[in-house]
């Protein structure tokens, strides 16, 4: 056989043998797998939408050193959201018409519920890393957004449980809610736990009072901070987050708020008001996507040490291990299905299992829900270097306390 003739036998058989491979390993030549991450890395929200871009890289470049996804190499495309849903839509679409299909990120309640018509439309997944709107798995529903993380009504009832649990006799409750989509929905869930579990565990029914509706993006909280002073509460319930929660907490401590209730319970703050505020803060129940402390796993303890080692941080917070899981929840799933187009992608992550920094979560079938345990911590001023410590941790397991799925539907609350 000639080279010439040679040559053409063995470009034919490369060929055939490409033709031949599996969905997603075909396209391996092409360069890496590409995944969009979209979050704020700028504005209030910034705090965390850098906890969710630490948390994605520190996973890519685990899974890079590990050989990557059916042999590609991952690579983050990462976009600023600025927490404004204008913003995610540009930056959704770009990435879309640029043929990166898959994408995280999504920490605002009105980024994801933007998104939704979008990524349906365009032939996108998107793995949400901690907004908290339930619409998304309800009335909102779309085959194509995930929520890898706790569900709003599991965290919030869940907490609304404990409330019972350990204070049975502080019974009147207010709120201090952000204004919008999230701060309505974590409030009517929290209020929906108050009214089943204090008649159930305390025998006493919750007086609910009216929740005092936080400016979001502002600098000034006085006129709000008054209007809760005029109330007659014992315990608080906040859903103020981010850098708002931080200014809100700062505000309040001149007027002494915090210091007239009994108990302050804190939808998802995690620690970042507590490193905002040191031994100002007050003390506060508040819940956790993921605490390292109280996840002794080998998948935890190696996430822990190779973000301490890029970031210098004092510890992950649970938005950087809902990042991570995000992004193993993508890996597991194109791995299964072998291929990294979406509607395999969507076929495989519907009912998967998965390893995660928590330990394993399984994504429910029905309505792209994760179900995984509760995370709550009460966080008290301390004379420490970090100036505060957790004296309480309770982990509530997330099969009791999230509701069934109702993908379609709108979900239904019970109401003081």
């Amino acid at each position: 056989m000639s080279q010439l003739n040679r040559r053409h036998v063995l470009q034919y058989g490369a060929v055939a043998a490409s033709s031949l491979a599996l969905p997603g390993l075909s396209r391996a030549q092409g360069g890496p797998l590409k995944i969009g991450l979209i979050t704020p890395l700028s504005g209030p929200q910034e705090f965390i939408g850098t906890y969710v871009k630490n948390g994605a890289e520190v996973a890519v470049d685990q899974i890079n050193k590990a050989g990557g996804i059916l042999g590609r190499q991952v690579a983050l495309e990462i976009r600023d959201d600025k927490a404004n849903p204008a913003a995610a839509l540009a930056a959704a679409r770009e990435l879309l018409g640029a043929g990166v299909n898959l994408h995280i990120g999504g920490i605002s309640s009105a980024v994801v519920l933007a998104l939704v018509p979008v990524m349906q439309q365009e032939n996108g997944v998107h793995i949400t890393c901690g907004a908290g709107t339930e619409k998304m798995n309800h009335e909102a529903y779309s085959a194509n957004m995930f929520r890898a993380g706790d569900s709003p009504d599991a965290r919030g009832r869940a907490q609304a449980k404990l409330m019972a649990e350990k204070y049975p006799n502080i019974t009147r409750w207010t709120g201090l809610i952000p204004d919008h989509e999230y701060g309505r929905t974590t409030w009517g869930i929290f209020v929906d736990g108050l009214l089943e579990f204090y008649p159930q565990v305390a025998r006493k029914k919750p007086e609910i009072l009216e929740p005092i509706l936080m400016p979001y993006g502002v600098s000034d909280y006085r006129n709000a901070i008054t209007a809760a002073l005029r109330q007659q509460a014992d315990g608080c319930y906040n859903s103020t987050y981010g850098g708002d929660a931080i200014t809100m907490f700062q505000q309040a401590r001149g007027f002494g708020l915090m210091q007239r209730y009994k108990v302050v319970c804190d939808s998802a703050n995690e620690f970042l008001v507590a490193r905002g505020l040191k031994q100002q803060l007050p003390p506060q129940w508040t819940g956790m996507h993921y605490y390292p402390a109280g996840n002794k796993n080998p998948m935890s303890e190696r996430f822990v040490a190779d973000y301490l080692a890029k970031t210098r941080d004092n510890e992950p917070l649970g938005w950087a291990g809902e990042a991570h899981a995000a992004i193993y929840a993508l890996k597991t799933a194109i791995e299964k299905g072998k291929s990294a187009d979406t509607k395999a992608v969507i076929a495989n992550l519907k009912g998967l299992t998965w390893d995660t920094v928590t330990g394993p979560r399984h994504m429910r079938a029905e309505d792209n829900q994760a179900v995984k345990d509760v995370e709550l911590v009460y966080i008290e001023p301390a004379q420490t270097e970090k100036g505060y410590a957790v004296t309480q941790y309770v982990k509530v397991d997330g099969k009791a306390a999230i509701l069934p799925p109702l993908p379609g539907q709108k979900l239904k609350l019970r109401t003081a």
